[in-house]
């Protein structure tokens, strides 16, 4: 039976903070993570409209509520945004395709992966060449997770969480590693999600789990006290991995300064 390794750990990722002059080049084992506050970027929302191009200002136009209608124009431009600086290219001319299971990539740039999560205040933009996933929660006082448990874990898994003295976080924990692998892998919420471990530990996959051999990984990061995220990567723990946790600042000069300066 064909197999494939899943490591799975906590790790504290070092923070940084976008600067003027900033390089945006991407070496073989990077994997930057891009965070966004939400409210920080709603006066600049008309500025980063620019930056959508017309059917995606469709789609703005087609959102019911105005926070979901700010989400949309803010995460979409600041992807955009992103996307040019690592690929040297206009923002005009960032196109986003998108999978049979509508994870988005770039068709004229296929060596850059990337992935989105967003939730309630904030999003997060992971950046890679490996393939990638990301998944980010706002720990919710009310939810009320105990009937799920049965149908999204395992009998190991939901022990775990039964037995932890924080049984939320334990839930969240567990519950954003399943996401974020299964979004690096492209596929949606299956039968298969169960099946996916989330403990951790290193794990043997079955094939018909991921339909392929690569190795894997995926780590928990402290997003703030109030999130906690996860996110999944090809390869097994080296020390060339380089992962960086990189606050997006609600300035229009530094956003500016992600743009391909050939045209602005």
């Amino acid at each position: 039976m064909k197999t494939s390794k899943l490591f799975i750990s906590f790790l504290n990722i070092k923070s940084d903070t976008l600067v003027s002059g900033r390089e945006y080049s991407l070496s073989t084992g990077d994997i930057i993570i891009y965070t966004i506050y939400l409210p920080n970027f709603i006066e600049l929302k008309s500025y980063l409209s620019q930056f959508l191009n017309s059917p995606e200002l469709k789609k703005a136009k087609r959102f019911y509520k105005e926070i979901d209608r700010n989400r949309f124009i803010i995460y979409r431009s600041i992807l955009k945004l992103i996307l040019g600086a690592y690929t040297k290219s206009d923002i005009k001319n960032i196109h986003l395709d998108y999978d049979f299971n509508k994870k988005p990539y770039l068709a004229s740039h296929p060596w850059l992966h990337f992935n989105m999560s967003h939730s309630e205040d904030y999003a997060a933009i992971a950046i890679s060449r490996k393939m990638v996933g990301l998944d980010i929660e706002y720990l919710s006082k009310d939810f009320k997770f105990t009937s799920l448990l049965p149908d999204i874990f395992d009998d190991h898994e939901r022990a775990a969480i039964q037995n932890a003295d924080d049984k939320k976080n334990a839930f969240y924990t567990l519950w954003t590693r399943k996401e974020a692998f299964v979004k690096a892998l492209g596929k949606g919420i299956d039968e298969d999600f169960k099946y996916i471990p989330s403990t951790d530990g290193q794990h043997n996959l079955d094939f018909k789990l991921v339909k392929n051999t690569q190795n894997w990984q995926v780590y928990s990061f402290d997003f703030n006290e109030h999130y906690l995220g996860a996110v999944a990567f090809e390869g097994l723990p080296a020390a060339s991995n380089n992962l960086l946790l990189c606050s997006i600042p609600n300035s229009m000069e530094n956003l500016l300064e992600m743009t391909y300066k050939k045209n602005y």
